[in-house]
């Protein structure tokens, strides 16, 4: 995910979040009040969001995002959930917006301590993103199956949630090892949600063909766990810590320009001559620098967003090095290799 670009951040981000009731101002959204930062969060993670909160009701659509990715790669609080759908909504990337306020609607109602009036405030906000997406709402017959579009992964079977799209025909994926994978194209208007179920079928060897014979049976009275690939581990370990870092020093670094772009639109405020408006990003100097310092602000949005996907690689491969590792086997077996028309693979026989 990348932000948008500085024009179109800055030219959407002038109202302040008010709440869901109260008018909008010509082009802008009626949007909720941020939630106070839970008690549940870290403390790094309730300081970015607070940073959050601040750039988003000074209209800093994009400074706010930055800050609210931060938190969430940090901890998976819902509320911190809400203000990144927010910012996304007001940033037209309403897919992203939709999937983000869905799992704030979904908690929201979950939690005690939240009003009426906030719940309302986020099926408002909500509504406005789903009016501009389609929505698929997908049931798999097999646990834990992976659902993706592309080559992105949205989520695992039981989805808790639609998967959104923009307008259009699109196709989904749905795999899992040991099945046959099974695509679903969908047609799509905004606003439209529909249902779709996909089975997954077992994927079985084919039978030797007339003539072959099975390789010797080879005996093993007992195999040891290998335990985890240590390759893996180690780079998979390696590729998270870097992300993590490089996304954090990014940030970071996003929010000292957003605070200098902030205080160099000040003097262009003051300035009685330019009354508040650059006449070009070329004259006078200080609209130089301020056009400047916004493209590097941006920079360093998308830089530390892609710093933390690289470091949730990282970390997803050191998951699959720790699961993916075979079973240690409580008595003797039998393996022969069989093969079959368009496959290849082992035989095991003996008592487990």
């Amino acid at each position: 995910m990348a932000a948008a670009s500085p024009s179109e951040a800055q030219s959407r981000g002038g109202a302040s979040p008010k709440g869901a009731g109260q008018p909008a101002a010509a082009g802008q959204t009626a949007i909720q009040a941020p939630r106070a930062p839970s008690e549940a969060m870290s403390d790094k993670a309730r300081k970015l969001y607070i940073e959050g909160v601040t750039a988003s009701e000074k209209g800093r659509w994009a400074d706010a995002y930055a800050s609210f990715v931060a938190a969430w790669a940090l901890q998976k609080h819902y509320t911190i959930a809400g203000g990144i759908g927010t910012c996304e909504l007001m940033l037209q990337r309403y897919p992203d917006a939709a999937k983000h306020l869905a799992i704030y609607v979904r908690e929201i109602e979950k939690d005690a301590t939240a009003t009426a009036d906030e719940r309302a405030a986020a099926l408002k906000t909500y509504a406005q993103a789903r009016a501009k997406v389609g929505a698929v709402r997908l049931s798999v017959n097999v646990e834990g199956a992976e659902v993706a579009v592309g080559q992105e992964v949205v989520g695992t079977a039981p989805l808790l949630d639609p998967v959104f799209f923009e307008p259009g025909t699109h196709t989904i994926t749905v795999r899992r090892p040991g099945y046959e994978a099974a695509d679903v194209t969908v047609e799509l208007k905004a606003g439209q949600e529909i249902e779709r179920s996909v089975e997954l079928t077992s994927a079985r060897a084919s039978e030797p063909p007339q003539g072959s014979k099975p390789g010797t049976p080879w005996k093993d009275e007992g195999v040891v766990d290998p335990g985890p690939n240590k390759t893996l581990l180690i780079a998979g370990g390696a590729v998270a810590g870097v992300g993590v870092v490089a996304g954090t020093v990014f940030t970071i670094l996003a929010l000292g320009k957003g605070g200098d772009a902030e205080n160099l639109r000040d003097s262009v405020r003051s300035d009685r001559t330019l009354n508040g408006r650059c006449p070009s990003i070329k004259d006078p100097p200080v609209c130089m620098e301020l056009s400047d310092t916004v493209d590097l602000q941006y920079t360093f949005i998308n830089a530390a967003i892609y710093s933390f996907i690289v470091g949730a690689v990282g970390t997803g491969t050191v998951i699959y090095a720790l699961v993916d590792r075979p079973a240690a086997p409580a008595s003797s077996m039998q393996i022969a290799p069989r093969v079959g028309w368009g496959s290849a693979g082992l035989s095991l026989s003996g008592q487990f």
